[in-house]
């Protein structure tokens, strides 16, 4: 037995109520030591309350939590009530506001000990003006309790001066607590007999309401609502706490909306519920507010669903807290996946796995990465190529809080139309590069033509003859075999420009991207030598296999390289290196990367250097990487200057990959 429970043998009612009270109640002595608790402190410290009487504070609290509260300690003890709300730590590791009522208990002038309650009121903000009515009303309170004590010490025992003490401890806990506290009895016929009440109940609704009966409740509770009540008692008599919220009719006529919580007390020898401790909160103008703000967030997603952009807004954390209607829509296949709470990353990872967001160019894992990496670039323009030929502009923008707005605006049509824009301008030029170069190319592959076969039907009747001679000097073989290839590459250059100019595809088939970077490199070896370049290629294991038209991709590789080396000879970097990086990115595409340390693009032309005439270079005419990049969108790719933290130039481009049988 606790030992104030010997103080209020008799009592047991009381003692039962003090156990049910959602706050922690005790009593303290001089020496700071625990005399009385209720059941509450057991689950707060979890340890039994055997234990806790008699424990002092400096040895139950944490140092760093009694350091905090040793000063408010000292004030009571010296005989000043503290009051107070601050934040503290419940031991579940969770920060709860609460309120710490100390009230020294006096006689004679001298402090025995102290009064202390302890009640969560987070959410009950709306009550602290309230509160502090009430503490002001306690102090008066509790000095005319404590003069009436010490009268009364002289002419009652101990028994019957615990006992009023410990009545007055229930009665200044009991107003405290909530707007209404009141405890049923339970006989075996299941009727309910109103034993205590805080006496406020006549006050809530007007006279003539019988609270001795449980049913009270059902005259004044809002029809809507009567079920709520019925499954409340039919609860609580099978030994469950409810806590439930409904409307009720005051003295007024006025609707107010209660927060209800009950717990039931089971007899084990009776086998049966005995008793029901009810505590009422009004929670009227919590729900008025709550009310309005669903009506502001109704109107907000009418107006977002009438838009004919798609909105999204994400959190801090960048999770998904409101969209509208139109950006499901734009996603058919995946739009239902979105929802509250999501990621940034698992919104877009879905449209991708999906197939709604095009990325066979670069895979989908690095289009989520590359994607993730620019959000949120605030006012950075992404223009997402969707599944059916349809185009999604997605425009970010920062809010106040760190949160981000996504407006996702459909612009296929637009697209469209540059498309064709495109298209008729590529149709003019060209139109206006036959008119300028048609004649030129024409006659120079016709003049051409003719002595560069006989050139090759001369080095093969030579090596022919070489054959039949006994001792031929060894180099003019190689000459000669040397003539014959470069005239032979010569007619396929010129066949290409007639190609090029009468817009002719050359056909694609299989060859090794290895051989063909090889070969660039052997025809650019008195270059490399002459610069000291080192050259350095990384391909997958086997080789790299493509579907290309080998000569246009040389030309491709041809420009690049060839530009690498004149920065070079530009710059005087050393030592120079030029780097040719091959991997597959799918089962579809290889990506391929040419790098060197050079001293790069300049800031002023990074953004048209793949337009025509223009260049980084004294000489030429700034053509090579506009015809580069021609010749790889024509492959299926898409050739691009990469920025990179290293010194130098990175362009990547990427080429379909040959499908073995």
């Amino acid at each position: 037995m606790r030992s104030t429970d010997s103080e209020i043998v008799g009592y047991p009612r009381v003692v039962q109520i003090l156990d049910s009270l959602p706050a922690l109640v005790g009593y303290v002595d001089l020496d700071l030591r625990i005399v009385y608790a209720n059941k509450l402190i057991e689950e707060w410290y979890q340890r039994p309350l055997s234990e806790l009487v008699g424990m002092q504070l400096k040895t139950l609290f944490s140092a760093e939590h009694y350091q905090t509260v040793e000063g408010l300690l000292g004030q009571v003890l010296a005989g000043k009530e503290v009051n107070e709300e601050r934040e503290i730590q419940y031991p579940d590791g969770e920060t709860r506001q609460v309120n710490l009522n100390y009230i020294p208990d006096s006689s004679n002038g001298q402090v025995l000990g102290y009064f202390f309650l302890v009640q969560d009121v987070s959410e009950r903000n709306r009550a602290q003006d309230a509160l502090r009515a009430i503490n002001a009303e306690l102090d008066r309170r509790i000095l005319d309790a404590t003069a009436e004590l010490g009268h009364r010490n002289q002419e009652l025992s101990k028994e019957n001066r615990a006992r009023e003490e410990s009545e007055e401890r229930y009665r200044i806990v009991s107003e405290l607590m909530s707007d209404l506290i009141y405890v049923y009895d339970v006989d075996e016929n299941g009727a309910m007999r109103l034993v205590w009440h805080t006496g406020r109940l006549s006050q809530e609704f007007g006279p003539g309401i019988d609270a001795s009966d449980f049913r009270f409740w059902r005259p004044i509770t809002h029809e809507d609502d009567l079920h709520i009540l019925d499954k409340r008692i039919e609860t609580l008599m099978s030994n469950k706490s409810s806590i439930d919220e409904f409307r009720v009719i005051d003295a007024k006529g006025n609707v107010r909306w209660l927060r209800i919580y009950g717990r039931p007390q089971f007899d084990r020898a009776l086998d049966r519920v005995t008793r029901i401790i009810v505590a009422a909160q009004d929670i009227t103008e919590a729900r008025e507010a709550q009310d309005a703000l669903d009506q502001q967030r109704k109107r907000l997603h009418h107006a977002l669903d009438s838009m004919s952009d798609g909105f999204m807004l994400f959190d801090a954390e960048h999770r998904l807290v409101e969209f509208n209607q139109q950006v499901v829509e734009m996603f058919p296949q995946s739009g239902q996946a979105i929802e509250q709470g999501k990621t940034f990353r698992e919104i877009i990872a879905t449209s991708v796995n999906a197939g709604e967001v095009i990325s066979d160019e670069i895979g989908p894992e690095r289009w989520i990465e590359e994607r993730l990496n620019s959000f949120p670039n605030v006012g950075e323009v992404h223009d997402i190529e969707l599944s059916g030929g349809r185009w999604i502009r997605s425009t970010d923008r920062e809010t106040a809080d760190g949160g981000v707005v996504s407006i996702r605006t459909d612009i296929t049509d637009g697209k469209q139309s540059e498309a064709q824009r495109q298209k008729n301008e590529a149709e003019l030029a060209h139109v206006l590069r036959r008119a300028s170069m048609g004649e030129m190319a024409s006659a120079l592959a016709h003049e051409l033509s003719q002595p560069l076969a006989v050139i090759v039907n001369y080095a093969n009747g030579l090596l022919r003859r070489l054959d039949t001679e006994q001792h031929p000097p060894a180099d003019l073989d190689t000459a000669l075999a040397q003539i014959r290839d470069a005239g032979t590459r010569s007619k396929d250059i010129i066949s290409h420009v007639r190609d090029f100019v009468s817009r002719r595809q050359p056909p694609s088939q299989k060859e090794s991207f290895q051989a063909i970077v090889q070969d660039v490199f052997q025809l650019l070896h008195s270059l490399i030598k002459q610069h000291n370049v080192r050259a350095e290629m990384r391909f997958p294991d086997g080789g790299a296999d493509v579907l290309v038209s080998r000569i246009e991709i040389e030309q491709v590789m041809f420009n690049l390289l060839k530009n690498s080396i004149d920065s070079f000879a530009l710059s005087g970097t050393k030592p120079p290196l030029i780097e040719v990086l091959v991997k597959p990115v799918n089962d579809r595409f290889y990506e391929v990367l040419v790098k060197d340390n050079g001293p790069g693009i300049d800031d002023s032309i990074a953004d048209d250097i793949f337009k025509p005439y223009v260049t980084n270079k004294l000489t030429g005419l700034g053509m090579g990487l506009s015809i580069s990049q021609t010749i790889i969108e024509g492959h299926g790719g898409r050739l691009r200057l990469v920025d990179t933290d290293e010194p130098g130039c990175c362009f990547r481009f990427t080429l379909l990959r040959y499908q073995h049988d």
